[in-house]
């Protein structure tokens, strides 16, 4: 597996790259932001590991772009504990983020489990309902006859409701398998997802809202 880490911590990003190297996770380290776009645009990578604080602009301005270019799984990588924060990475375009300081060991599952859901999501490509058809393996999804680019976890996110079986899923399934993570109240990371989901596809032409919130249950596709 192929990571871009973007991140100025010369002695972080030594250490990170020999513990991550020992799980066959191989590692091209860039220090700034034009840098790493010019990699971006060279080589192929599996995940991205991108720092927030970062010279010549931070990881968030840097967003935008990457998902102009590739539509590779982001994990943000940060020392700030505000919410807000967190959700702007969220809005625009991550997948994940880890707070500093973390345990490496749970980065490599972090890492394995986004590039797991990823490469799986590109053997089982297309849903169709009512006006939506989801592309998965792309990360697209076109309503009407609009095509509308979707993080990773945005298109995971549709994929599993499309395929429910009880028409619903719970909150924390969807922690489990979108963020491989506990479900935590403090944690809004999945209402971030599903808020930018509504905003990008906009309204059912007759049922109005496509995302249902289920009381005491969780989330649902209008069907």
């Amino acid at each position: 597996m192929r990571v871009l880490l973007v991140d100025d911590d010369k002695k972080f990003t030594t250490g990170l790259k020999i513990f991550l190297n020992k799980f066959s996770i191989f590692v091209t380290i860039e220090d700034c932001i034009s840098s790493a776009e010019k990699q971006l645009k060279k080589s192929n990578f599996d995940v991205i590991l991108l720092d927030v604080m970062m010279p010549g602009g931070s990881g968030f301005d840097f967003l935008p772009t990457i998902r102009r270019i590739c539509d590779i799984p982001v994990i943000m990588l940060t020392a700030l504990d505000e919410e807000d924060e967190l959700v702007t990475g969220l809005d625009l375009g991550a997948d994940d983020y880890i707070t500093k300081p973390f345990s490496p060991n749970e980065l490599v599952a972090r890492i394995r489990a986004i590039h797991r859901r990823y490469s799986n999501g590109k053997t089982n490509n297309q849903s169709i309902l009512d006006d939506l058809e989801l592309f998965h393996s792309q990360c697209m999804v076109r309503v009407g006859s609009i095509n509308i680019n979707l993080t990773e976890a945005e298109s995971l996110i549709i994929h599993l409701l499309l395929n429910a079986k009880d028409n619903y899923l719970t909150r924390e399934f969807l922690y489990h398998q979108v963020l491989n993570r506990e479900m935590m109240p403090e944690d809004r990371s999945l209402d971030v997802h599903i808020s930018n989901l509504r905003r990008k596809l906009g309204p059912h032409p007759i049922k109005g809202n496509r995302f249902k919130s289920i009381r005491g249950k969780g989330y649902a596709l209008t069907k």
